[in-house]
């Protein structure tokens, strides 16, 4: 493996490793938290939120959900881990530009404060969390007697108190810990000199906050400062592990640590990531940059070749989380009932805050599901739940059982009112039928991310086209398609 460590104008360091693992990079933020107010825990949210460049809310649920790349954050109790995986080098670069942006150059406001954390009743994103951790918490006693569990939603924050964090809180916190020179990068084979123009586009740090960020460095090189986030290791694939443990050496090494002539990178060369979009996007529902990236897997024949066996663990397919096991059996077994009794196709079942929209799938349509789901996941009125504070997460996704059995799912975490969100699902499924353009936009992006998933050439799903999704999403909406 090789390693060169670099230096951005802006004062970021910049670790990059040469592997055969596929593109990948984690952001590591020196974020010390003195209190139970959770407010890292808040402003690392709000950094996936929006930015001057990404203004859409929905920004980070439609790059993941229709693209094979992976983005996703954790908060310690002194460090905060930005991390973004793909096989694709475009993709690579779009997570990237969107962290870049939510970690510089991110828009905080009172809407997104509310929808985010806590709207001071009972919505907010980090709020519906936090009270589905401690409520399951209670529920096991011996995890509520253990100190550790405690902590881990101490520093993240706690549902009776969360609501307190204000606007200025969150800007400050941001203002004080989110310099360049208090964030390292880490990446495997990536384009240096193409994330070097990216960050040319980021303001300079001030001199004022360079040498606040150079003792907090300092502070944070000891190995307690990683007792939290071992116990998260399972959460993280191998690509981003591998990224954790080179951050870790490098602090431990006091080789590294005196190093002051870092190979600086300059902006080189001109970079166009604002490609011509033939239609305007005015009332388009997908994001611009994912239009760009659309129109450019549409023209690229190439796109979609088979995919090298070694990054199969970049790729690899999403699991139901955990959480909605119970769930799920019983969705099966009431669709089970009603399929023999000539009922609907579908079954949707719920818990106290969560629930879960369940159908069969025939296997000629795996594929045609598959692709409808990430399309699902991606569309504004889907996410909007989630978006408003409503929920935690939502998600469609196809399940593979070992019967050999393969439903499609869509599920809702620590929602608000779990039973609202399943009738709504019917209707929202009838809406993104109707709306041929985020289907049209958005189906080549689909198309490509899951035959790099399912390993297949690209003549394999030329057959499925936009026509194909609207009806069968208005067939599974409806109920009525035939049994299996």
């Amino acid at each position: 493996m090789i390693e060169n460590i670099y230096r951005h104008k802006n004062g970021l360091k910049h670790i990059n490793i040469i592997d055969s693992d596929g593109f990948s990079a984690l952001f590591v933020v020196n974020t010390p938290v003195f209190d139970n107010s959770g407010v890292a825990h808040a402003v690392e949210h709000m950094v996936f939120r929006r930015s001057e460049a990404f203004p859409e809310v929905e920004t980070l649920f439609q790059i993941t959900s229709l693209t094979e790349a992976k983005i996703n954050a954790s908060t310690f109790a002194n460090t905060t881990y930005f991390h973004c995986q793909s096989h694709c080098p475009e993709t690579f670069l779009l997570a990237i530009n969107y962290l870049l942006n939510g970690l510089f150059k991110p828009t905080f406001d009172g809407e997104d404060l509310r929808n985010e954390v806590h709207n001071g009743n009972d919505s907010g994103v980090i709020f519906r969390e936090l009270l589905g951790i401690e409520q399951a918490n209670t529920k096991n006693e011996k995890s509520h007697k253990e100190g550790n569990k405690q902590n881990d939603f101490c520093y993240g924050g706690m549902s009776a108190t969360i609501g307190t964090l204000t606007l200025s809180d969150l800007t400050n916190f941001h203002k004080q810990y989110y310099q360049a020179n208090n964030i390292t990068l880490v990446t495997a084979n990536a384009d240096v000199e193409r994330i070097a123009n990216l960050i040319s586009f980021i303001p300079q740090q001030s001199a004022q906050y360079k040498q606040e960020r150079i003792l907090l460095n300092d502070a944070n090189t000891s190995s307690q400062a990683f007792e939290d986030k071992e116990k998260h290791q399972k959460k993280y694939s191998s690509s981003i592990k591998k990224l954790i443990e080179t951050y870790q050496l490098w602090l431990q090494d006091p080789y590294y640590q005196e190093i002051d002539d870092y190979q600086e990178i300059d902006d080189n060369q001109e970079i166009d990531d604002n490609q011509e979009i033939e239609e305007s996007t005015e009332i388009n529902n997908l994001i611009p940059p994912l239009v760009n990236l659309s129109n450019l897997f549409t023209a690229r024949a190439t796109v979609n070749k088979l995919v090298n066996n070694k990054i199969k663990n970049l790729v690899k397919k999403a699991p139901l989380p955990g959480l909605f096991t119970n769930l799920y059996q019983q969705a099966k077994s009431e669709l089970i009932t009603s399929e023999a009794k000539g009922l609907l196709c579908f079954s949707a079942v719920h818990d106290q805050s969560n629930a879960v929209w369940l159908t069969k799938i025939n296997n000629a349509d795996k594929a045609l599901a598959n692709i409808t789901s990430y399309i699902i996941s991606g569309y504004p009125a889907f996410l909007a739940r989630r978006c408003q504070g409503h929920c935690y997460a939502t998600q469609a996704l196809t399940i593979d059982d070992s019967n050999d059995s393969t439903h499609l799912v869509i599920f809702s975490a620590f929602d608000i009112n779990p039973t609202k969100h399943l009738q709504e699902i019917p209707q929202c499924l009838l809406s993104l039928s109707q709306d041929y353009r985020f289907i049209r936009n958005s189906l080549p992006l689909a198309k490509n991310k899951y035959s790099h998933t399912h390993f297949l050439a690209d003549n394999q799903l030329e057959n499925i086209t936009d026509t194909d999704i609207s009806n069968y999403l208005k067939t599974i909406a409806s109920g009525s398609h035939p049994k299996v």
